[in-house]
């Protein structure tokens, strides 16, 4: 298979999860394809990130992004294609807590990818998901 050399992205699934804790996380699970295999960061590079997530909270009946004290960015662990065709696909799995929240917030996430010739995918959307009482 072939893809364009600029990566796209697929929401697949937003699971929430309640950890040892007692306090829940996310999983957020996307696909990916690239054409030129140049997905993700070194370890020699420990400040890059490849994936970048806003989060929107629902307030008075309307959802805005919401202002959080660091930004929600993951790396993807290096991928280099094998033999002739360089496109890549696959899946990214991101857990991501949200215990900074209030409690029963109603949240989405949008998210987008960029490869390390910094060419920005499409994004995405995932579905709602309601937080529990902390």
């Amino acid at each position: 298979e072939t893809f364009p050399v600029t990566p796209e992205i697929t929401f697949k699934n937003l699971e929430k999860f309640v950890n040892a804790a007692q306090s829940d996380s996310l999983v957020l699970t996307f696909s990916f394809t690239d054409g030129d295999g140049d997905i993700g960061s070194p370890e020699s590079d420990p400040a890059r990130r490849d994936v970048f997530v806003k989060l929107f909270e629902k307030k008075n009946g309307v959802f805005e992004e919401a202002v959080l004290a660091a930004p929600l960015e993951y790396r993807i662990p290096y991928l280099t294609p094998r033999g002739n065709n360089k496109s890549l696909k696959g899946d990214v799995k991101i857990n991501i807590d949200y215990n900074i929240l209030q409690p029963n917030d109603t949240i989405f996430y949008k998210v987008f990818i960029k490869d390390r010739a910094d060419r920005k995918s499409n994004e995405i959307t995932t579905t709602t998901i309601i937080t529990r009482i902390q």
